[in-house]
């Protein structure tokens, strides 16, 4: 009984523990729930691939990294080149803690005496207990100082993290196949006289394999940190200039309203003489162009902040010049920066804008609601759309600064479309203080 498990232990901590550790490990990584009805689907299928491929090593390894990304995209629904980076980085990482390990066996066996070789027969067990430990304790390190790094992972910005890990785990790949091999032979006297290792040489060379991945995590965690600060610094850019226009447009209208009112007088005396010649249709007459221009001197929208409303009076200027129908319900806290206002407003009602003009003048329609709750504020913009449209576009830039203003507010953004109604709703988070 204890031969056979000798036998079966060490196999099952590696094709079993191990590939378990990974998935939980890639979901960590990935901000994805960890279930275990998907660990026991992944160990099974960690099983089946190892009763076709244990007897071929790098065959099996390479299976491994497969089907590691391939679950994750199909199960779990992750990208693809995600998936293939982070499986890679958990692959590597295994990699230098195997090859630290396995060194410090061959040094051990290499000077202890083997004519006491009770111990031997829980030798891989025990290195690969002590592997996946060391394993568990490199990957912890990893996710706590570079998992935000990680999350933020996308696109091109992959191969900068691909690359460098994976010659780490080739390198390291070569160096078990190469220098150790699968075949060592002992002697009762000697040790181990084959393979011949030069221990402080392979030393140097995992150290360095140890130290160029923590190296390629810090600088790709300052490239992601280079990358957003542009990116705040260009929606910074963009909310200035919106800042600016809407400005001159608030400045314009009070400049409107002290002529107006500088002119009040003239426009009482013209009004009582009109009167005083009984020509009351001329007087009437006079009072409509007036109301008209008190109209053009007051914004169209109320939400309790100048700014804003001169923003959305702009924007529904423009749709109403479009024929597109608009209802606004819309009253600001001031709690949220007005620049983040601009930001959010212009771009959500621009492209409702453009796309509401593409459809019949009868279906145009925009509405503009906000709604607050404690400290929770939802902002809801709709737009018709056109209905060929059955899936919700990429995300333009615009959007993606509307999701950042959203996030400063530790909000979210939300889009919906359904029955030819596009929705974007906006959660802000703000302060009661």
């Amino acid at each position: 009984m204890e031969r056979i498990l000798l036998l079966i232990l060490p196999n099952v901590l590696y094709y079993i523990l191990l590939p378990i550790l990974f998935l939980y490990f890639f979901c960590r990584y990935c901000n994805i729930c960890f279930l275990w009805k998907h660990c026991f689907c992944y160990a099974v299928l960690s099983v089946i691939l190892f009763l076709f491929t244990h007897q071929y090593y790098h065959i099996s390894l390479a299976l491994e990294m497969l089907l590691l990304i391939a679950y994750c995209c199909v199960i779990l629904k992750e990208k693809l080149l995600k998936s293939i980076m982070i499986t890679i980085l958990l692959f590597s990482v295994y990699s230098v803690c195997n090859g630290i390990v396995q060194l410090f066996s061959f040094w051990i066996l290499s000077n202890i005496d083997t004519t006491k070789m009770a111990i031997l027969q829980y030798a891989d067990s025990i290195y690969i207990l002590i592997t996946i430990f060391f394993m568990i304790c490199l990957l912890w390190i990893i996710l706590i100082y570079f998992g935000k790094s990680i999350v933020a992972v996308n696109g091109l910005h992959l191969f900068l993290l691909i690359m460098p890990i994976f010659f780490i785990f080739v390198v390291e790949e070569l160096i078990r196949n190469t220098i150790y091999g699968d075949t060592i032979v002992l002697d009762s006297k000697l040790g181990i006289v084959f393979p011949v290792i030069n221990y402080i040489e392979i030393l140097f060379l995992q150290v360095i394999a140890f130290i160029c991945i923590f190296t390629s995590l810090i600088v790709y965690q300052n490239i992601i940190k280079s990358i957003s600060a542009n990116q705040t610094i260009q929606l910074l850019k963009q909310q200035n200039h919106f800042q600016q226009i809407y400005m001159q447009e608030a400045q314009t209208r009070y400049q409107q309203t002290r002529s107006f009112r500088h002119d009040i007088k003239n426009h009482i005396t013209v009004l009582s003489e009109l009167l005083k010649q009984n020509l009351s249709q001329e007087a009437y007459q006079y009072l409509y162009h007036m109301e008209e221009i008190s109209k053009n001197l007051s914004f169209t929208v109320q939400t309790g902040n100048v700014v804003i409303d001169a923003l959305l009076s702009s924007k529904f200027s423009v749709a109403k010049q479009k024929n597109i129908t608009i209802k606004c319900d819309l009253i600001v806290p001031k709690n949220i920066n007005e620049m983040d206002w601009c930001i959010v407003l212009s771009n959500a009602l621009d492209n409702a804008i453009i796309e509401s003009s593409m459809i019949t003048e009868q279906k145009r329609y925009i509405c503009v609601t906000g709604t607050q709750k404690g400290n929770f504020y939802v902002i809801c913009i709709k737009n018709n759309c056109r209905e060929e449209i059955k899936n919700i576009p990429d995300m333009g830039i615009g959007l993606y600064n509307i999701q950042s203003v959203c996030e400063k507010y530790n909000g979210t953004m939300h889009i919906k479309l359904e029955q030819g109604m596009y929705q974007i709703d906006m959660l802000f988070i703000i302060s009661q203080q």
